[in-house]
This record gives structure tokens, C-alpha cells and sequence, in this order.
């Protein structure tokens, strides 16, 4: 009679067991994650290629999935559903004090032609820059406190968005391109905030959101038009050989500025010129300037840190290492700055410049 109880109680302990079982499992996202080849669907090709070459997913709905969990005591099956939240930070999501509403592609030709943004994307970034997941949408629309906006771009810690890239022009593409990973970039490096910190203090805050000419009284601008207090005007990038500025020096000459030469100026002239206010505006560890004042014509020192990290990383981004160092050669407060956000972006994020 003992040995039955026992027997019944083992019995009963072991079909326990198998009932547990059916209600408790595990969830596994491994292959929620990886994207399968279909030849005779361009675009779900296109998504495999770009997987199987730079190992991003890419996906034009939020919803990637579900995973059987476990059956219930009904006997009902209970599946976990693996969404792209771009509120979901590192150590957790931000409450949902902004939202995002986005609109799916619906057009075939559209959607190829966002993949295939992506793909420049994604091969003009180095791996550390890459997402999680990247998606693609036709719009969206960020909702938060401060109101309602269009997002061409939303980058989180571990997902990326791109909105409307269907509508990039073929001549835009690079210049987006670099935009969009140079937003990468500020994201990640804005989570060193002693690093930041530390940036910040190399330029005293009194210079920032000042006209140049306050910073520079002595000093005018050459140019044949007329006498104008100085700021950087060829400055950026795009004053180059086919820049209007080196154009009409050329054609017409300095004439209000006796500290530099009279008349038509050659190329060698320019450049010494270019290099010239490449110094002033480097001497307050500035790499840049903001847009030009709706009256008078200046230009401002940027307006606060933020601005002034924005154009940095900009100007940092455009050069390898070495010309960079070559370009601010002269301006030592730039160099520091510059020291500060290269340990962060090549150190830490393992990119590569």
C-alpha cells in the first residue's frame, strides 16, 4: 500500500511538471533579426543584400515579429511581439514624453528608392556608426511638449529612422549622407558628458552669440565693394576655386583694406587670405560661425555649447585627422577641442577619422 501512494504521488508530481512546462517558455528574438532572401521580391532582395553585406536589418513597419511564449491554462498560445521603439535608451525608455506617428510606404518604387539611400548610407558609415535596426517610412512626426515636427531622421541608442528619403535628390544624396552621420555621431558622443563638459570650458562662455566685428574692432574686410568691419567671410568649405568670393576678388580686387594687397587678387592671395581668418576665428576655439544677422550682414560667434559642439563636429567630420590638424595648425584652443572629441570618436565609439 505504501509503495502505491508513492507511486501515485510521483505520478502526479511529473504530469505537475509537464503542465508548468506548457505554461512557462522561454522568448528567443536570435533570428527575429535576420532577414531572408526571396529573389522574386525585389525589394525583400534588397533588404537581404544590404543584411548580408553591412549586417543591419532594415524594415518599413515597427513590428518585426512574434515569438510563441507559452500556452495558458485555456490552452490558448500567448506570443511576445518585438517592436523598433525609438523611445528605448539605454537603460530604458523615456516614459513616452515624446512620441513619434509614422506613415508605411505603400509604393513599391518609393521603397526601393529608400533602400537604396540606405545602402550609400550605410557604406559611407564605418560599422561602429551602424543601428540596431534601421527603418524606413514615408514621413513622421515627432509629438512632444514643444509642439508638433517633421523628422527627416530619428537616431536612438540602439534603432535609426529615416523619414521621406525616397524624396532625396540624386545630387543630395552625399550631402544628407553626411548630415545624417554626423547626427549619429553627436547622439553618441553626447552620452560623454564629462568628456562634454570638459569641451565646453575651453571657450569662455562670454564669447558665444557675439557679432565678430565686436571681437575684432580693428580689422576690415577687404573686399572692392566698400568698407565693412570684419568677419570671416570666406571662411567655410565652400569658398572654393569656383566660390564667389575667390570670383569676384579676382575680377575686382581689394580696395578697403590697405593691409592687404590692392587690386586683383591671384589664388595664392585668397588662400593666404582664407588662412588668415581661419586663424582669427580659431583663436576663441570656434571652427565656424552662425548664419548671418537678418540686418547688417555679419556673422555671429556660435550662440552656446550646443551650437558650437554642432559645428565643430561638422567641420571635424569633413577632414581626415591629419588635414584637419593642418587646417587649425595656428589655433591651439581648437586643437584642444579637437583632442577632447577625438578620444571620444575614436577611442570610445571606435571610428575611425
Amino acid at each position: 500500500m505504501r509503495y502505491y501512494i508513492l507511486y501515485i504521488l510521483l505520478f502526479l508530481l511529473a504530469t505537475s511538471c509537464q503542465k508548468e512546462d506548457s505554461i512557462t517558455g522561454s522568448i528567443g528574438f536570435e533570428n527575429l533579426y535576420s532577414i531572408e532572401d526571396d529573389p522574386s521580391d525585389s525589394i525583400q532582395h534588397k533588404r537581404y543584400e544590404i543584411y548580408k553585406t553591412y549586417g543591419v536589418p532594415v524594415y518599413f513597419n515597427d513590428t518585426i515579429g512574434k515569438v510563441f511564449v507559452k500556452t495558458d491554462i485555456h490552452g490558448d498560445s500567448i506570443f511576445q511581439y518585438e517592436t523598433l521603439d525609438l523611445n528605448w535608451i539605454f537603460d530604458g525608455t523615456n516614459s513616452g514624453s515624446v512620441t513619434y506617428h509614422a506613415k508605411r510606404y505603400q509604393n513599391t518604387a518609393q521603397k526601393m528608392q529608400a533602400l537604396q539611400f540606405t545602402e550609400t548610407f550605410l557604406k559611407t558609415c564605418q560599422p561602429a556608426l551602424y543601428p540596431h535596426a534601421l527603418w524606413l517610412v514615408e514621413s513622421c512626426h515627432q509629438l512632444s511638449s514643444s509642439g508638433v515636427q517633421e523628422k527627416e531622421m530619428v537616431s536612438r541608442y540602439r534603432n535609426l529612422l529615416f523619414a521621406s528619403s525616397h524624396k532625396i535628390q540624386e545630387k543630395e544624396v552625399d550631402v544628407k549622407v553626411v548630415k545624417y552621420r554626423n547626427e549619429v555621431v553627436k547622439l553618441k558622443v553626447q552620452n560623454y558628458t564629462s568628456e562634454l563638459n570638459t569641451f565646453n570650458k575651453v571657450t569662455d562662455e562670454k564669447y558665444y552669440g557675439m557679432m565678430w566685428q565686436e571681437l575684432y574692432k580693428d580689422k576690415e574686410l577687404p573686399y572692392y565693394k566698400s568698407f565693412g568691419y570684419w568677419y570671416p567671410y570666406p571662411l567655410e568649405e565652400e569658398w572654393a576655386q569656383d566660390s564667389s568670393f575667390r570670383k569676384d576678388m579676382k575680377k575686382y580686387g581689394n580696395s578697403t583694406n590697405p593691409e592687404w594687397p590692392e587690386g586683383l587678387w591671384s589664388d595664392e592671395d585668397v588662400d593666404k587670405y582664407i588662412a588668415y581668418c581661419r586663424k582669427l576665428v580659431g583663436a576663441y576655439g570656434f571652427v565656424s560661425y552662425e548664419q548671418k544677422r537678418e540686418h547688417g550682414g555679419s556673422r555671429n560667434t556660435p550662440k552656446n555649447t550646443e551650437s558650437d559642439l554642432d559645428t565643430f563636429l561638422e567641420e571635424m567630420m569633413k577632414y581626415p585627422r591629419a588635414e584637419f590638424l593642418e587646417r587649425w595648425s595656428t589655433s591651439p584652443l581648437v586643437l584642444k577641442k579637437y583632442d577632447i572629441l577625438y578620444s571620444i570618436i575614436k577611442d570610445k565609439l571606435g571610428v575611425e577619422l
